[in-house]
């Protein structure tokens, strides 16, 4: 479950002149010498390992899944199912092949994702995504820097410490890998869920406990299943098409994004009083009318539910 992972340390002298020696890195200094910086190269491509060495102080960047994929089978992929047990196992390797301690590195950033093998084209998903009802409606963006409707993120301008994503993971590989060989297994109908968090500052041996991870891996579930799709609603007979326009809007905006809406419209005299206080009943009784309306659910929305419990319970372990 575990993906990309960003960890700091400081690092004595000769730590860092190992660490370059392990990872080809390049070393720059200042005009006078008295300053040296380590970066990654090209080895990086091939390692999975990007460093960055400054004032002696350590950031390194690695995706656990690939990294795993890597020692395990010779191939940087985070396609297929990585558990949390894995993950776990990973982040030891990743510090113990480059003399980092647990108890010295901090974890300032890192994601949580899930792969779902799906049915149809993970852009039909996508497209209908809405929001995520957390502690409150988070909407899902379409991500402008990728083709329409392939990934959606909630806002994740840079004071935003979590953010989420959804996007389609085969279609992601298949445009990195044009003119290269496709790796055995590929599947390309991949939609992949993502939690991403960022500003984070967890000790190393702090970070990978049973409690901690528990804690996370729940709260990614808990977060991940009430993904909101968008719904058909229709009238019954006798409804008034009116009534279906604000039931649609109710349902697929939610009540507050609705009222905080009409409010607005009202302030700058887009809507009349009378209007204002008829949506605004409507969607104070709308419990009681519910009946009126059948919604219809996606075949998507059912299937993503389903293959999210079943992927969940597999990687949890």
């Amino acid at each position: 479950m575990f993906d990309k992972i960003t960890i700091r340390a400081k690092l004595s002298n000769e730590e860092c002149v190992w660490l370059s020696q392990l990872h080809s890195l390049h070393v720059w200094t200042n005009a006078d010498v008295t300053q040296i910086e380590y970066r990654s190269g090209d080895y990086s491509k091939f390692s999975g390992v990007e460093i960055h060495i400054k004032n002696n102080v350590l950031t390194l960047k690695n995706s656990l899944h690939k990294y795993w994929n890597n020692r395990n089978y010779g191939m940087l992929r985070n396609d297929n199912a990585f558990t949390v047990s894995e993950a776990k196992s990973a982040f030891q390797m990743l510090l113990s092949e480059n003399r980092l301690h647990p108890g010295k590195v901090r974890i300032t950033q890192f994601e949580i994702g899930l792969n779902l093998n799906v049915s149809y084209d993970p852009l039909t998903f996508i497209e209908q995504v809405k929001h995520l009802p957390t502690s409150r409606n988070k909407q899902m963006f379409i991500d402008a820097n990728y083709h329409i409707n392939r990934q959606r993120t909630t806002e994740k301008y840079k004071d935003i410490r979590k953010y989420y994503k959804i996007y389609d993971k085969g279609w992601e590989m298949m445009d990195k890998k044009r003119g290269q060989t496709i790796p055995t297994g590929f599947i390309q109908n991949n939609l992949r869920i993502e939690t991403c968090f960022r500003r984070h500052n967890d000790m190393g041996d702090k970070f990978f406990t049973d409690i901690n991870i528990d804690k996370l891996v729940r709260r990614f579930y808990l977060d991940w299943r009430n993904l909101f799709f968008a719904r058909d609603v229709i009238g019954k007979k006798g409804t008034r098409i009116s009534e279906i326009e604000r039931a649609n809007i109710l349902i697929n905006e939610g009540k507050d994004s609705y009222l905080s809406a009409i409010i607005k419209d009202f302030d700058n005299r887009k809507i009349t009083e009378q209007q204002f206080r008829t949506i605004r009943e409507f969607i104070r009784d709308f419990d009681k009318h519910q009946y009126k309306f059948q919604i219809k659910i996606s075949k998507q929305e059912n299937e993503y539910k389903e293959l999210l419990y079943k992927a969940f319970d597999v990687v949890r372990k």
